[in-house]
């Protein structure tokens, strides 16, 4: 396997930016990608640093690209007077799509989408708003509500609730969606909030909790089985060496 740090110029951030990419080492390509997000303190590297999601994912023909969001909660900014928040969800739907598309052995998807608090509910949103898109989310520990954080008006459309209304009423495809938090999460509420808007609205989901708080050690034991959903749902095995 490779681990490659990219910069390229991002339309949509009017500057270069960074991502990090995991490249398989079995299979012939192209690869599915998995879009995996980071969390509200961290950047494109906190997955690789902070898990072993490297060592549980080997075996997999599929890219992991690791965007960095910033603090933006990955999506557009009305206003571009505010430092650092910036258009996020078109640097990852479309600025980085086009760049991996155009530089690396990937396919054309559907892909799958994945993250962890401020990017678990980053990939829950931007999977629910583009299902045509990922065929695949599972987000862990998510922060769902940001009507309580101070700028939240400025964000350009809507959140995870308004997309899974869309989705319920939409004949279209429906990702498989999987999702998780600790139970001595502070954002279990909001994870039990959002599991029962989905079951309101008949969507097909699965929602777990487990024993855990907001930590490293929880999303690397989880991080685990959304890999292997990813790679089912993808339709690709996992290849042992012999």
């Amino acid at each position: 396997m490779s681990i490659a740090q990219v910069e390229f110029y991002s339309p949509a951030q009017n500057q270069h930016v960074t991502y990090s990419i995991y490249l398989p080492d079995v299979g012939e390509g192209p690869y599915p990608v998995l879009l995996q997000l980071h969390g509200l303190s961290d950047s494109h590297r906190a997955w690789i640093s902070n898990s072993n999601i490297v060592r549980h994912a080997a075996g997999y023909p599929m890219a992991i690209v690791f965007p960095d969001g910033g603090t933006g909660c990955y999506v557009n900014w009305k206003s571009p007077k505010y430092i650092g928040k910036r258009s996020y969800e078109d640097l990852i739907i479309t600025d980085i799509t086009n760049h991996l598309r155009a530089n690396f052995n990937v396919n054309d998807g559907p892909w799958a989408i994945g993250g962890l608090s401020m990017g678990g509910g980053g990939s829950m949103r931007l999977g629910l708003k583009y299902p045509d898109r990922f065929a695949s989310i599972w987000s862990h520990s998510s922060k769902f509500d940001w009507d309580d954080v101070e700028g939240s008006v400025d964000f350009e459309d809507e959140g995870c609730s308004a997309y899974a209304r869309r989705l319920a009423v939409t004949n279209g495809p429906h990702p498989v969606i999987t999702f998780d938090c600790g139970a001595d999460d502070f954002l279990i509420d909001e994870n039990r909030a959002f599991h029962a808007l989905m079951t309101e609205l008949d969507i097909e989901h699965t929602y777990n909790e487990h024993p855990g708080e907001h930590t490293w050690d929880y999303w690397d034991e989880h991080v685990v089985a959304a890999l292997a959903q990813h790679a089912r749902v993808l339709g690709i095995e996992r290849i042992v060496p012999e």
